[in-house]
């Protein structure tokens, strides 16, 4: 199928699809092992030589097609250049060039918009496995928050930071990030569930527990005032 309304096959239309490529073949075979019987003198078929009848191959041009319209060629295409993208983007960000760094993964962000598993993606997991991504936009968005972070953009940062762990419940930096994102725009109530869920996922990390303790203490000071106020 072709147009705007073209979708990703599921996995039950792909065994579908294949089982019937799977069933022609089997009648193809069939019916050239018809036309092609040798019999002998007394009109008795004989055996035919494996050989002789070539079966049907399932080739690349009939599983090329596999996400509606666009072709696998088509796809590596796109995803080589958000990779390219992605790269030069944290090059930027090694450099300290964090505005370009958001330039080039928002570069990515928008083309990786062309694949099309764009709505599972986007809409995430729902199940709180990681959703599987012809490019992982969770990591990109994770690293644009960080950028957002270092340049004081914190509703960004803490935007980015939830898209990426919607995707990729596994990706802990992105709930950090976003944790980190909330603590720094004073919403401490908001950032400690965030990052209570950042440490459950990597109990060692020194960081996290540092950004949970203090955002802890913030609160306790914030309700003094209140209390007191």
């Amino acid at each position: 199928t072709t147009g705007e309304n073209s979708r990703a096959m599921t996995q039950r239309e792909l065994d579908a699809e294949k089982e019937k490529r799977e069933q022609a073949a089997k009648v193809a075979v069939g019916m050239a092992e018809d036309m092609i019987k040798v019999l002998d003198k007394d009109g008795n078929p004989l055996a035919v030589k494996k050989d002789i009848v070539e079966t049907v191959k399932e080739g690349d041009s009939a599983v090329e097609e596999v996400f509606g319209s666009m072709t696998k060629a088509k796809i590596d295409e796109i995803v080589q250049e958000c990779e390219t993208n992605k790269s030069r983007g944290n090059d930027a960000f090694k450099a300290g060039e964090y505005g370009q760094a958001i330039l080039l993964y928002s570069l990515a962000l928008d083309k990786s918009d062309e694949l099309p598993d764009k709505d599972s993606s986007i809409n995430g997991s729902t199940d709180g496995d990681k959703t599987e991504q012809l490019f992982p936009r969770d990591v990109v968005l994770s690293n644009r928050a960080a950028c957002f972070l270092k340049l004081g953009q914190h509703e960004k940062a803490c935007e980015d930071g939830k898209k990426a762990f919607a995707i990729n419940p596994k990706n802990v930096k992105a709930i950090f990030r976003q944790g980190l994102a909330l603590h720094a725009m004073k919403q401490y109530q908001e950032a400690l569930p965030v990052l209570a869920k950042a440490l459950e996922m990597e109990p060692k990390n020194k960081q996290i527990k540092q950004a949970l303790h203090f955002a802890e203490v913030r609160l306790q000071q914030d309700m003094r005032k209140r209390m007191e106020g």
